[in-house]
């Protein structure tokens, strides 16, 4: 490619041809054309220079063409030039970079390389083969069991005329762009994640993989977002993906991951909504769609594909009790005993035969898939409970389209400052607090992960009353899956916390430092120290009711505590814990509690009771109220604070 981008024509008409182009070119200033410079993803940098985001150099017909967009489009033009014989297994540059092409001929006029006879029946096989009718942006909700998947995800999806007329749309293809990730433990994944080392690519693959691969495998709901392209907008953005097929970007979880790629790729089809400009130095998945959707008129409709878990919950909720009873009999039963469906048969007693046995075979669907040791009698029943459902006509449907969810781009936004103060046997104390992000258990749960904390870089100074300044906590990473048990899913809940925290230590060990006897009317220092917490265990919720979660959601968690400081012994203290955890939102309140008993194997006291409440109002949708309340066996606070979101 970089000897085409030098090519010297040899007929003296295409010389004469390729110098006008060059000279109209640099008068008129086209290598900083907004669409030549988004078609190269080029950043604008200091002293008016100029580095695309593109590595690798396939995607470049300058060895200069990076970072100086002028010697780029004077390649390319060179390049769209050549008549030489074509080496097997590559394409004329044409038909490499159809949107260049195009860009140039727009820019030039028609006639353009008029007498150009090179046709791309590659580029256009491929692009006929997609046939696209229509755009889409796909969010997969977010995942906890998987670290790359936190934050959720973001594709596209080309929508064919032909599939959405026959119900058949999981045909269409779809575009993920995701790091090339080898297999890593997860400290080297989120070091690389965090600091740079993988390279994001451009893929093209049949929707259904992915919705098979979210939906079924890992249960997350997908929402499918059209947007209001036109066919000249369509051409453009299936003919630089064509183009995007030979490049690679750094990949970083906080600001280059799969949704500001995407983002990056609109806005080359539409540059008057300045899409790439509205994202903020640290961006998710989850705010490109508020993008979208805050872009006025982008977004034409909206369709939600729950997940196979969801679909069954809405299933149960949607029974009688009655229904369920039997439901629930059925589950039991079904792996190790021939069940006789035929009281199904005929429904009676006011039974709906059809929504227990879809109930019945989603459940069988999504229990294959957690694991493959599903037994012969269990597989038998179900392809019996298939059989008599063919008997009745398809009447789920209308429950199952039901958006009972919220979508995702309703969720509040991700960063947190909050100003609060209380009162301690301590003394009072004034508190401020910053969240870099995302989501703790009082925020709301409107379109967030429910049941789960997602936080990073959470920092907390005090100031208590006579007393310096206190970086009191510092939490690096602090996640926490509470999803709830049950005789289908049987989710194990997790907690993972990494930080700094504030403890109590008594004055006499400073002696462990050689300082002598310290008297001090308080026989306790607030001292910071690391902390690594880690625990699992089981969470207990109704999810199945059609109220949701009447009574709350517990759980009940087994776990480990490390914590160190020079004036410990060793140098730290450590050992085993349990805990309960108790959570309910009811409106604009939300109610958590905890009770924490930690025996340390290596210090004294050995046993902690630690006790915690907090009581959320949320005011407005950025606005939050909180009442929190702490106990442990030699200190006792408590607190209100006012917390803004943006």
């Amino acid at each position: 490619m970089k000897v085409w981008g030098e090519l010297q024509p040899s007929h003296e008409s295409d010389q004469i041809l390729l110098q006008s182009y060059l000279k109209e070119a640099n008068i008129r200033q086209l290598s900083f054309h907004p669409e030549w410079l988004k078609l190269l993803h080029y950043k604008h940098k200091k002293n008016n220079t100029f580095q695309s985001q593109v590595k690798g150099s396939l995607f470049f017909f300058s060895k200069e063409g990076a970072n100086n967009p002028t010697k780029e489009l004077e390649a390319t033009l060179r390049s769209f030039f050549l008549k030489d014989t074509i080496p097997e297994g590559q394409m004329h540059p044409i038909c490499s970079f159809p949107a260049r092409y195009n860009f140039m001929k727009r820019m030039f006029g028609a006639n353009f390389l008029e007498n150009n006879v090179i046709r791309c029946e590659r580029f256009e096989q491929w692009k006929k083969s997609l046939d696209v009718d229509s755009v889409s942006i796909v969010f997969a909700s977010y995942y906890l069991m998987a670290p790359a998947s936190v934050f959720g995800h973001t594709m596209v999806k080309f929508n064919q005329k032909s599939n959405s007329e026959n119900d058949s749309e999981i045909l269409d293809y779809a575009v993920n762009v995701a790091a090339d990730v080898p297999e890593t433990d997860p400290f080297r994944y989120a070091y690389h994640g965090l600091l740079g080392g993988y390279k994001a690519r451009f893929t093209l693959f049949p929707y259904y993989l992915k919705v098979n691969e979210y939906n079924d495998l890992e249960s997350r709901d997908l929402w499918e977002y059209r947007l209001a392209l036109s066919e000249i907008e369509i051409e453009l953005l299936v003919s630089h993906l064509w183009e995007l097929s030979r490049a690679e970007f750094d990949y970083y979880f906080l600001n280059a991951n799969c949704g500001t790629f995407l983002v990056e790729w609109m806005d080359v089809v539409k540059p008057e909504l300045g899409l790439k400009s509205k994202l903020g130095g640290v961006v998710s998945p989850v705010d490109t769609i508020k993008i979208y959707s805050n872009s006025g008129g982008l977004v034409e409709s909206r369709k939600y594909r729950p997940s196979l878990y969801s679909e069954i919950k809405l299933l149960i909720q949607e029974m009688e009790p009655e229904e369920k009873k039997i439901f629930w009999k059925i589950i039991n039963d079904s792996p190790n005993q021939l069940l006789n469906f035929t009281f199904l048969e005929k429904g009676g007693n006011n039974l709906r035969s059809h929504l227990i046995l879809d109930a019945y075979t989603f459940t069988y669907r999504y229990q294959r898939s957690k694991s493959p040791n599903i037994t012969e009698i269990h597989t038998n029943n179900y392809k019996k409970a298939l059989e008599i459902r063919s008997q009745f006509p398809n009447l789920i449907e209308p429950i199952l389209i039901k958006d009972n969810q919220t979508p995702p781009e309703l969720s509040h936004p991700k960063s947190r400052v909050s100003l609060g103060g209380g009162s301690s046997n301590f003394g009072n104390f004034l508190e401020w607090k910053y969240r870099f992000a995302y989501h703790d258990l009082l925020n709301q749960s409107k379109g967030s992960p429910p049941n789960s904390e997602l936080v990073f870089f959470d920092g907390v100074i005090r100031n208590y009353e006579g007393k310096r300044l206190e970086f009191t906590s510092f939490t690096f990473v602090r996640l926490v899956s509470l999803s709830p048990y049950n005789a289908i899913s049987k989710h194990w809940s997790y907690l993972l916390d990494f930080g700094i925290q504030t403890t109590l230590i008594k004055n006499r060990q400073n002696v462990w430092l050689g300082e002598g006897s310290v008297t001090n009317e308080n026989r306790w220092q607030r001292k910071q120290v690391p902390n690594v917490d880690v625990a699992v265990g089981w969470t207990f919720s109704d999810e199945f009711s059609k109220t949701k979660d009447t009574w709350g959601t517990v759980s009940f968690l087994l776990g480990f505590k490390s914590q160190f400081h020079p004036q410990w012994d060793f140098g730290g203290r450590f050992g085993p814990n349990v805990q309960s955890i108790y959570q309910k939102e009811l409106g604009n309140w939300k109610l958590l509690g905890g009770i924490q008993f930690q025996h340390y194997w290596n210090q004294k006291p050995e046993n902690h009771l630690l006790s915690t409440f907090g009581l959320r109002y949320l005011w407005n949708d950025v606005t939050e109220i909180r009442l929190e309340m702490k106990q442990e066996p030699v200190y006792q606070e408590v607190s209100g604070s006012f917390h803004y979101l943006f």
